[in-house]
């Protein structure tokens, strides 16, 4: 009985997943509330700091602090660093800048239209590379930071657990994703200062498994210099309030404090009528979760200082920037990428890191970070977009060829089920990344969900062949079961019965020849009379009812013995225990339809907790799930192996299928400069090539010299050889029948066509007759008597191209091997005499 089984549980199940991932709501508690209420004031007492400080109120050296979280004495920060940053910092704008620096720090080049310099404007984009530790930084111990940072303090958290953020190595990768939307972002009136927030992610490379953070950072970018200033905010960091502190020079305090006080409190309003309260505004947390809540976040705080160097190009940036955002179709020509010098700073953990670059390092190894406009990277995104949807189109192309050829149950019994299913896998995979690829990349939404559909389409074309393959090999695994069930014990034999029936037949006189004559005895319900003469026929037995032989519909192969419906037997003591009835194989086939969609769904979680992970598992994880995506050939090359068949699969679909999963990898693992900022890393990249050549390699094998080439006997089960070794002896019983030169006499006596079939079996040869083609076929035959290395040069390594150009049935009739290759296509029987032939 067949047992549907319902895809809305399935639905319920990914639903409750869903939910399970997904961050709770921030409910309100009367404690909370309060200390919301709480939160308000004080952030405009620290804003009313802000607007009645001065330049210079804010100087560590000379015990000047300011009355907000983390800028006073007893917060225990590495203030004292601060001038060596801001002098470092310093270093960077002048070598960027040249003589216009010193204009920018008096404010004099600010707000100029005249003689601007050929800068981005808009800072949105990109930029990533390396950076390095400097000299004048510190090991600094959490209980060495202030009462307010010690996770001693902390009751509810562990005393042990280390600061996140906290860079101890001397070097490693540096990645700011800057946001600088003009209707969004908030600028001065002369558009002079602009506000900016940017997602930093930095790495560790001397840290246990290559260590990462990601947190956001916000402040102000100077439009006219190309130089930005940006800094945490957490409830023991007040960075946004004390910013203009961290400038580079009087006139830009004052521009950036003037800026600030009314940005801050347009936030600080906008915070108190949501809704739903926001406990930070400008939180560093890359979820943008209230990170404050428990009074304690154990990361450390960050300062960073940008400086953007000028164009080499002649055009107008203006105009260029424009056109870049609002294209009108003008060319462009060579655009400069946005490159950037990084400063950054951690008044907390007491490290100073600059980006890796001139001149304390030369220009081949290094040159600073670079990357490219937000407009630039859509475009590069939108194209790998379209050139993975036409690798997906290839592919489905492909596929579709591949089952318009596996059409008949030959064929697809032919076919590995498990490689299909890995590619289903992996379209499937595919599939849920770009669906929730828009929420990493805020990118190219329509074109990714429209790509989306594309491998959703392919994993429904796999699932289609997928139930055709499961369906045609049920029958064969159904006998393997039987085969390997356990056999029913043994019934004693029948009674043989006292008195036999007497005989019909009455002993006469012998006739001249000696042979007793007989005449028969009339059958017990016979009529009465006269008895038969001895010469008249024996009364034959009513006949039997013959039992139909049926045919499969498709007309591949009657049903085998394993296969047939048991017949009734006259002694039901004898008879075997019926069969129950094979399993629907629509049925099997929704059960482990349930089980790939289970799969898939644990893979994708499993894939989004290690894309957090470090760097290190991170790299291992996806390296193994790549090397399993792409050793989808391996099931096919064993199961050729397993049934000793070959060419299950077309050329241009084992090609095409390789290159299209392929490529997207090899680009991921290639390019530096990827859509995914992944790691490049071509060792793996040659480990994935190599080990999918080896397997083309391997099924080309198979298909040319036999699907058991490299296996050594007894590894696999027996199988029917099509290519054996003919032997001219009795012994082998192997030779054919179709034979064209049966004789030595037809032989000689032969005309011109049979001088040639005597030439070959003076070469050791015979010559044979293909009934499919008509033609004739000369093969090597190992003479009668022959010496063992005779026998030995047949069976080498030389003679295995020859052996693979005929093919002998088990009824010993021979065929070229691709008349009955394609032959065998379409119905699994001699067609010479129409017994059973084993499959391929």
């Amino acid at each position: 009985m067949e047992v549907r089984r319902d895809p809305r549980s399935f639905l319920f199940f990914i639903i409750l997943l869903l939910l399970i991932n997904s961050p709770e709501p921030q409910q309100q508690s009367f404690n909370t509330r309060t200390r919301y209420d709480e939160l308000i004031p004080r952030e405009h007492a620290q804003l009313d700091i802000l607007n009645r400080t001065r330049y210079g109120d804010f100087n560590p050296r000379h015990r000047k602090w300011l009355n907000v979280s983390g800028c006073r004495d007893e917060d225990g920060f590495a203030w004292d660093l601060l001038p060596g940053v801001i002098a470092k910092a310093n270093t960077h704008g002048e070598r960027a800048l040249g003589t216009a620096w010193a204009g920018v720090l008096d404010g004099s080049i600010l707000g100029q239209e005249r003689d601007a310099l050929p800068l981005y404007r808009n800072l949105s984009g990109y930029v990533q590379g390396e950076w390095v530790r400097d000299a004048s930084s510190r090991l600094r111990h959490p209980g060495d930071m202030g009462n307010t940072t010690h996770p001693a303090r902390d009751p509810f958290t562990n005393a042990a657990m280390g600061f996140d953020r906290n860079l101890t190595g001397p070097s490693g990768r540096f990645r700011v994703h800057i946001t600088e939307l003009e209707d969004k972002m908030r600028m001065d009136v002369n558009k002079t200062i602009s506000e900016v927030s940017a997602k930093v992610v930095v790495g560790d490379d001397e840290s246990f498994g290559g260590n990462w953070w990601e947190f956001y950072v916000h402040g102000v970018h100077f439009r006219d210099s190309g130089h930005a200033v940006l800094t945490t905010t957490s409830e023991r960091f007040a960075g946004i309030f004390a910013l203009p502190h961290f400038q580079l020079s009087r006139a830009l305090h004052d521009t950036s404090q003037h800026f600030l006080n009314w940005t801050i409190l347009e936030t600080i309003e906008r915070q108190i009528h949501r809704p739903f309260p926001v406990w930070n505004p400008w939180t560093s947390l890359p979820a943008g979760s209230n990170d404050d809540m428990m009074g304690v976040a154990h990361h450390c705080e960050f300062v960073l200082y940008l400086q953007q160097p000028p164009s080499a190009q002649t055009v107008d940036m203006d105009w260029l920037e424009h056109e870049m955002r609002f294209p009108t179709g003008a060319p462009l020509g060579h655009r400069s990428q946005l490159s950037m010098s990084m400063v950054g700073f951690s008044p907390d953990c007491g490290y100073v890191i600059e980006s890796k670059g001139p001149p304390g390092y030369p220009p081949s190894e290094a040159m600073h970070l670079a990357g490219s406009k937000t407009e630039e990277y859509n475009d590069r995104a939108r194209h790998s977009i379209v050139a993975f949807a036409i690798a997906l189109a290839f592919q489905l192309s492909f596929l579709i060829k591949q089952m318009k050829e596996t059409a008949t149950p030959s064929m697809r019994s032919r076919v590995s089920f498990y490689t299909i299913a890995m590619m289903a896998l992996g379209d499937g995979f595919t599939f849920l990344v770009l669906i929730f690829m828009y929420l990493f990349l805020g990118t190219a939404q329509l074109a990714m969900y429209s790509i989306a559909f594309v491998a959703l389409f392919s994993v429904l074309a796999h699932l289609r062949f997928l139930m055709d393959i499961w369906t045609v090999q049920a029958a064969e695994r159904a006998r393997q079961e039987r085969q390997q069930a356990p056999s029913a014990p043994t019934p004693p034999p029948a009674p043989t019965p006292a008195a036999s029936e007497p005989s019909n037949d009455l002993p006469l006189a012998a006739d001249a020849f000696g042979t007793p004559a007989t005449i028969s005895r009339p059958p017990p319900n016979a009529p009465p009379g006269l008895p038969l003469p001895a010469i008249a026929p024996a009364p034959r037995p009513p006949p039997r009812p013959q039992t139909p032989i049926l045919i499969a519909p498709d007309q591949d192969d009657p049903l085998s013995d394993d296969d047939a419906p048991l017949l009734p037997t006259r002694n039901p003591a004898t008879a075997p225990a019926p069969v129950p009835a094979p399993a629907n194989p629509r049925a099997e086939f929704g059960a482990l339809y349930s089980r790939f969609c289970l799969l898939l769904i644990i893979t994708f979680f499993v894939s989004i907790q290690f894309a957090t992970a470090r760097t290190l598992y991170r790299r291992i994880y996806f390296s193994l799930l790549s090397f399993l995506y792409v050793s989808f050939w391996v099931p096919q090359i064993y199961r050729n192996v397993q049934r000793n068949c070959g060419r299950a699969l077309r050329w241009d679909y084992t090609i095409g299928t390789s290159l299209t999963r392929l490529v997207p990898l090899l680009y991921f693992y290639l390019e530096a400069d990827n859509v995914l900022f992944a790691a490049t890393d071509w060792q793996v990249a040659a480990v994935l090539a190599g080990w999918v050549w080896v397997q083309m390699v391997a099924l080309a094998s198979q298909n040319i010299l036999g699907p058991r080439f490299f296996v050594r006997e007894g590894w696999a089960p027996p199988a029917y050889d099509y290519h054996p070794i003919l032997r001219e002896d009795e012994e082998g019983a192997l030779l054919p029948l179709n034979v064209t030169t049966a004789s030595d006499d037809a032989i000689d006596g032969a005309e011109a066509g049979s001088r040639s079939a005597a030439e070959a079996r003076d070469k050791g040869r015979k010559v044979f007759d293909c009934s499919i083609c008509a033609n004739d076929i000369e093969v090597p035959v190992v003479p009668a008597g022959a010496d063992e290395s005779t026998v030995a040069g047949i069976a080498g390594t030389g003679m295995v191209l020859q052996r693979r150009m005929y093919m002998v049935t088990p009824c010993r009739h021979i065929f070229h091997a691709n008349c009955l290759e394609g032959w065998m296509r379409y119905r699994l029987i001699c067609p010479n005499c129409r017994e059973a032939l084993p499959p391929l």
